[in-house]
């Protein structure tokens, strides 16, 4: 690669690889998450808590869509750094172009389908009638930066696959800062409302695409060629194999996710802000389990690639220690500390109150749940992406929702039942990942584990 983008991780001191690849993808995570909170402060601030509360009832409804680009994202990454272990020039080329071609025209057929499908999904999340405008406005605005989203995602992916975790934090921190300036600038001075921080993050989302397609297409393995871009049928139909069904999985749980925030838009615009914004704040325990599970499933792919079985178990087992030490601190900080940033959306008390308990409530959970991610991401860069879907469905998703349905059956109206839901799921899907992957055949026989 040039520049010497790419590197193995077929090779050298584990230990010292994970932390080295994985400390980048935590900030990127960070910043990345920073897109969200950026929004939800700056409305909550500068306009009022009605904004914040419908910039918060749309987060789960955007969220359908951007865990369907993680899926293809994931589902490229795999192919290409299993071709890019087993050192593969040509494929790693013909799969970088076809990725790019997917995101490209995948992004811009989602961009037309999210717009249609805003009304009905704000139906489904019953936004309240004096929210529904700012929502509506809202996410007009925001799923027109669809296709910029799916492509600088499948960009980091693809980065990441052959070993460049630092490429993507650096585009990544500028965007949120463009993003942070605009979204002033659009809703505090030229005020735009809702309207003004959804713009800023579509623009400052299309400047990382332009970076991010300019560092691709300069690699040395690639050798772009308008007139010659390489596009495998063969290699579409392998990505939508690995990553379709992880997208179904998290689209799923995001529809899981909206189906519980439709009994949370029922409750007042305190309860509606309160739990978005813990949501917003929870998620930084949450980032941990995203970055290890994305080096797991990259550095697991190639060494699957090169044939190196007992180095991919050796990964598997540093990557849980390594979680479950990063997570503990940061669940703990968050639940001493969740007062302090909840208050920092808005100051109405009964919104600091609620977000907090929210947090302190669903934080340690994130902690099994972790599990299932570096678990699930190790079966998946082995190329099996039916049982982590499976498993996630039925925790995440079914057995979730019916922990709010009948608990606020036999306890109407107990804000308590939806606090818990999502520990429990997250608890469950941890277990069952964990189970798995220590007694399954399937594992044993592809040498995941011994």
């Amino acid at each position: 690669m040039s520049k010497e983008t790419g590197v193995s991780l077929t090779e050298g001191n584990i230990f010292k690889q994970l932390l080295k690849f994985v400390w980048p993808i935590l900030l990127a995570n960070v910043f990345e998450q920073i897109y969200n909170l950026t929004n939800a402060m700056i409305v909550g601030n500068y306009v009022s808590k009605e904004a914040l509360s419908a910039v918060s009832a749309s987060s789960t409804i955007a969220n359908v869509y951007n865990y369907l680009f993680y899926g293809l994202g994931l589902g490229s990454g795999i192919v290409i750094a299993t071709y890019y272990g087993a050192k593969r020039k040509d494929k790693i080329k013909e799969s970088i172009e076809t990725s790019l071609i997917i995101a490209v025209i995948g992004g811009i057929l989602l961009t037309i389908i999210s717009q249609l499908l805003i009304p009905f999904l704000m139906d489904v999340s019953n936004i309240k009638p004096e929210l529904y405008n700012l929502t509506y406005d809202y996410l007009s605005v925001y799923v027109l930066g669809t296709a910029a989203v799916l492509t600088y995602k499948m960009c980091f992916f693809i980065l990441r696959s052959i070993g460049d975790s630092k490429t993507p934090l650096k585009y990544l921190v500028l965007s949120c800062l463009i993003n942070l300036v605009l979204g002033i600038i659009f809703v505090r001075f030229l005020n735009l409302s809702v309207i003004g921080t959804a713009l800023a993050t579509i623009i400052s989302q299309f400047i990382a695409d332009i970076l991010c397609l300019r560092k691709l297409l300069s690699l040395k393995e690639v050798q772009f060629d308008i007139k010659n871009i390489s596009f495998s049928w063969r290699i579409f139909w392998k990505i939508c194999g690995l990553g379709i069904p992880a997208g179904i999985q998290n689209m799923l749980i995001a529809v899981s996710t909206m189906m519980v925030q439709s009994y949370v838009n029922l409750l007042p615009n305190e309860y509606i802000a309160g739990i978005g914004v813990s949501d917003r704040v929870s998620v930084f325990a949450h980032i941990p389990m995203g970055a290890i599970s994305t080096v797991t499933v990259n550095m697991v792919s190639q060494n699957m690639g090169a044939k190196l079985y007992e180095r991919a178990q050796r990964v598997i087992k540093n990557s849980i220690k390594i979680y479950n030490i990063i997570t503990l601190i940061t669940s703990t900080t968050l639940f001493i500390t969740a007062p302090f940033w909840v208050s920092l959306f808005n100051k109405d008390p009964l919104i600091i109150s609620t977000g907090a308990t929210a947090i302190r409530i669903t934080v340690y959970s994130y902690i099994p749940l972790g599990w299932s991610h570096v678990y699930h991401g190790a079966i998946r860069g082995a190329g099996n992406v039916r049982e982590p879907m499976m498993i996630a469905i039925f925790a995440q998703c079914i057995c979730r929702y019916l922990f709010v349905y009948f608990g606020l059956k036999l306890l109407p109206g107990n804000i308590y039942v939806i606090y818990m839901s999502s520990a429990f799921g997250f608890t469950l899907a941890g277990i069952i990942a964990s189970l798995y992957f220590h007694n399954s055949s399937w594992t044993k026989e592809k040498r995941l584990r011994v």
